[in-house]
């Protein structure tokens, strides 16, 4: 559930999670939220990024770790620097989202001029999401015939570098296969939810009065805000298991088709 590309789904298509969830349920509490529970908000976004967080870090752990981490010690430094590199770089997109917050509260009471900021703050963190998964699994993917072989990231990095200054054509490529690879997959799995996994849970509701779907709560306090957060966490994690076997077969793919050939070590 959170290996490969699992999750960029979400942001790609926002619908795959949404699916999950009942569509009832999504209206109300985000009626509420935006009307009589505006004070909420901060709390719903800082729950849904720390959430995002530690699914980038446990991303990041099935990067580095094929097995548990005392397997592969020497490798535990360089998951914790990458660690620290994700701090640092979601540090810099708050500053500049609270930059642009200042502007538009500026513009907004000494020039009138009323800026998108909701509609830009979701748009740039939906975009920010989608790139950053991107790019922690094309570099793991570039890397990846390096650390089979047991080398740390200073030094399957500058192997890299070596390969891609004499092969920078082929790397384009490929780069460019893999991120066509992946929004076939999520087509796909839209496809697989609108006729085979929504007929399925039709006729399970029908026959057996069971249903996939999670229901949000009306925000009355705190306690309905974690609530609703636990539930998308869990419809997140729903949707990125079932997606999985798609993005699974397309890894293979992809890793059959890999440019960097390495002998095995002895």
């Amino acid at each position: 559930m959170f290996s490969h590309y699992n999750g960029v789904q979400i942001f790609i298509y926002p619908i795959s999670i949404f699916y999950w969830l009942g569509k009832e349920s999504i209206v109300m509490a985000l009626s509420n939220l935006l009307t009589h529970r505006l004070h909420y908000l901060p709390l719903s976004f800082w729950g849904v990024l720390l959430f995002f967080i530690l699914f980038v870090m446990m991303k990041n752990y099935t990067i580095y770790f094929q097995t548990a981490h005392h397997h592969s010690k020497h490798l535990v430094s360089d998951f914790w620097d990458s660690i620290i590199k994700l701090h640092v770089m979601l540090f810099i997109v708050l500053i500049i989202v609270m930059v642009f917050f200042v502007l538009t509260s500026f513009m907004s009471y000494f020039y009138e001029i009323r800026l998108p900021l909701k509609q830009a703050i979701a748009l740039f963190f939906r975009l920010f999401t989608i790139l950053m998964i991107f790019f922690y699994y094309i570099a793991a993917m570039w890397l990846s015939p390096y650390r089979e072989r047991g080398y740390g990231d200073k030094r399957s990095q500058t192997l890299f570098g070596g390969w891609l200054s004499k092969n920078p054509g082929v790397a384009l490529q490929y780069t460019i296969f893999l991120i066509l690879l992946v929004f076939i997959a999520v087509r796909l799995y839209l496809l697989m939810i609108s006729y085979f996994y929504d007929p399925l849970f039709v006729w399970l509701k029908h026959y057996l009065n069971f249903s996939i779907h999670l229901d949000l709560v009306p925000l009355t306090n705190i306690g309905s805000i974690f609530y609703n957060l636990f539930m998308l966490a869990v419809a997140f994690m729903l949707s990125n298991l079932l997606f999985y076997p798609i993005i699974h077969f397309f890894q293979v793919v992809a890793n059959r088709l890999h440019p960097i050939k390495l002998k095995p070590k002895v």
